[in-house]
């Protein structure tokens, strides 16, 4: 997507940086200098924005700016910018002529753009321009690269020789990390272009690991964050909220409007959900838990009734029950049915009538078992399970103990309420040690 030229320079055009033109001298059809050219209005099109204004900046110590509307426009060359109308003709300050225009320099450059190629978060350096043979400049491209950057600074012919000298096959000298206009649109509705993203990334963002979109996330600056945040598809948005820090979950969740947020709540895993919400306002939880599905919203109150640093408030409540009668053929059945709404298919938890826990077997063993085996014959007897009220040191003593990827959680009367799985144990665990050596060191 990036490093290469999107579009091809026809005969008569050429391709011009924002950063060749800014500081030319502008001047009048009289020949007198207006100013020093200070930015470029383009307006949003289906293809390639064309410029519709020109912004420059008169005075030295108590500067202005001043508009001239693109049919003000002479012609632009390398070392000035020439009018076709008399200064008096231009417009003070800085005024894009429609709706739809921005100014590129306060709304690209320096500003974050996703870049889902790499999984990661880049800065706009530079804006490319193509100039048609009848003189009218495209925004065709966006710099993202280093050498964006040093031209930008004025720094480029001088960086050029060095590294001429020194490592004249650098890869630095001939690639330019451009990324075509097509791919980039503005996420705010605004379009101040305060906030870029890729247009591919709406169908990849999905497809990247939560943790890199997490880390994306985390990132971006508030407003960038937010706005690529609403952009995110429900499933998407829900996968990242359980890798980003709670800090910044809790503003995701409060940046979208509650119907969006209980639709994400509902497909987050219950024990983050519940998290997530316990951290929220009391109006605003059970304003959310009254707009999730009932069944959703149930089993998040449920958790919601335990402490966060005990079995009940770590545990989760997917998880596979079945009962001790059912055949390995039957079990087989039911667990490709679930499987696509279990996060941890590894183990299977087999209970009585009243839901109370009687043994655990794993997927490896259904597996090996005789198609025609009952569970109960199979089955470990008497699995080592917690209480609710089981402190986050307990838990973590258990799970290493036994060497297990999820303990069950058992009420006084053995009935499974749900299981703790060794993620969520490393996690806590993790948060606690900081807490711990936060408060050591003072």
């Amino acid at each position: 997507m990036a490093n290469e030229l999107d579009v091809a320079a026809p005969p008569g055009a050429r391709f011009v940086f924002f950063s060749a033109l800014h500081g030319l001298p502008v001047v009048d059809a009289a020949g007198t200098t207006v100013g020093r050219l200070d930015d470029a209005a383009v307006e949003l099109t289906e293809g390639f924005p064309p410029v519709v204004a020109l912004a420059a900046r008169r005075g030295r110590i108590e500067s202005f700016p001043v508009t001239a509307r693109w049919r003000d426009v002479d012609r632009i060359g390398d070392t000035e910018i020439r009018l076709r109308v008399p200064v008096e003709r231009l417009v003070p300050g800085r005024w894009p002529p429609t709706e739809r225009a921005f100014w590129v320099g306060d709304a690209l450059l320096d500003r974050q753009i996703v870049d889902t190629g790499g999984a990661k978060v880049v800065r706009v350096n530079d804006v490319h321009f193509l100039q048609v043979p009848t003189g009218d400049l495209h925004l065709v491209h966006v710099d993202v690269g280093l050498r964006g950057l040093v031209r930008r600074l004025g720094w480029g012919g001088a960086i050029d020789g060095v590294v001429r000298r020194l490592a004249p096959h650098a890869r630095y000298l001939d690639t330019e990390r451009l990324i075509s206009w097509r791919y980039v649109q503005p996420l705010a509705p605004d379009l101040t272009g305060h906030a870029l993203q890729l247009t591919v990334a709406r169908r990849q963002l999905g497809q990247l690991h939560p943790a890199q979109l997490a880390e994306i996330l985390d990132e971006l600056d508030g407003r960038e964050r937010e706005s690529l945040f609403r952009a995110l598809d429900p499933a998407a948005a829900a996968r990242a909220l359980t890798e980003v820090v709670p800090k910044t979950r809790e503003r995701l969740i409060a940046s979208v409007p509650p119907e969006r947020a209980a639709d994400i709540l509902g497909r987050m895993p219950p024990d983050e959900a519940a998290d997530l919400l316990s951290a929220l306002p009391e109006p605003s939880t059970d304003l959310l838990l009254g707009k999730m599905p009932r069944a959703d919203a149930q089993d998040v109150a449920e958790l919601l009734r335990y402490e966060p640093d005990t079995a009940g408030g770590m545990m989760t409540t997917e998880l596979v029950t079945l009962t001790p009668d059912i055949t390995a053929a039957e079990a087989l059945e039911r667990l490709r049915a679930l499987a696509r709404d279990v996060e941890l298919l590894y183990y299977v938890y087999v209970v009585d009538e009243a839901e109370r826990l009687r043994g655990v077997v794993t997927l490896r063993h259904v597996l090996l078992a005789r198609p025609d085996t009952r569970l109960a014959e199979f089955m470990r007897r008497d699995p080592v399970s917690l209480r609710a009220d089981d402190t986050v040191e307990r838990v973590a003593e258990v799970t290493e103990k036994y060497n297990l990827l999820a303990v069950p959680v058992v009420d006084g009367q053995g009935r499974l309420l749900g299981v703790v799985t060794v993620d969520d144990v490393l996690t806590r665990i993790t948060a606690l040690a900081w807490k711990w050596k936060t408060a050591s060191s003072r």
